[in-house]
Order: structure tokens, then sequence, then C-alpha cells
């Protein structure tokens, strides 16, 4: 697999971002006691694992999304045996724009 714009590939490193973000989210927060905590104790011993798991599924799916955006940018295709064959032939364009090439001649 061959990709047209090979170069953007490298915009791959945006997949720390989420993963940056999911890190610095996972930060302790302040006790604060009250009476009956027992029974938020138990709600949150319910809750753990399923926030848990959501929270990884979400990271999973924002990965997963950026990397599908930039490969989806980078355009892949799949060479024909012909086109494997062929040179390679870069083109170039430079375009002058400066006052020499405003002048105006006798032939135009």
């Amino acid at each position: 697999m061959r990709y047209q714009n090979p170069q953007l590939l490298l915009a791959l490193f945006a997949i720390a971002i989420p993963i940056i973000i999911h890190l610095f989210n996972l930060r302790k927060y302040k006790t604060v006691r009250f009476s009956s905590i027992r029974f938020l104790k138990e709600i949150k011993q319910a809750k753990r694992s399923y926030s848990r798991l959501k929270n990884l599924l979400i990271l999973l799916s924002r990965i997963l999304a950026i990397t599908f955006l930039v490969l989806a940018f980078a355009k892949p295709f799949i060479p024909s045996k012909e086109q494997e064959t062929e040179i390679d032939e870069n083109i170039f364009f430079y375009i002058d724009n400066s006052f020499s090439m405003e002048s105006v001649s006798a032939d135009g």
C-alpha cells in the first residue's frame, strides 16, 4: 500500500493529544468527609469498573478517529503492477512574479 501524500502521516503524532488529555484527567481529587459516606462508597464501587471501561472506550474511539482521518487525508492506494515499474517523476513549477517578468517587449 502506498500513499499519495505520505508526508501527512506525520500527523499521526496527533494521537498523543487525546492520550495526554486522558492522563491528565486521571488525577486524584480531594476527599471530603461527611456523615453517611457508607452509601456513597457502595455506589462508587459499583460504578468504578463501568466508568473505567467507558473512559477507555472513549479514548480508543478518539484515537481511532484521528488515525482514520489522517489516513484518509494521506490517500492510500494499492498500485497495480504497471504502476510499480514506472519511474516516479517530480514536476516542479516555478512562478516568478518579479518586476523583470512584468516588462513588455515588442513581441508581447
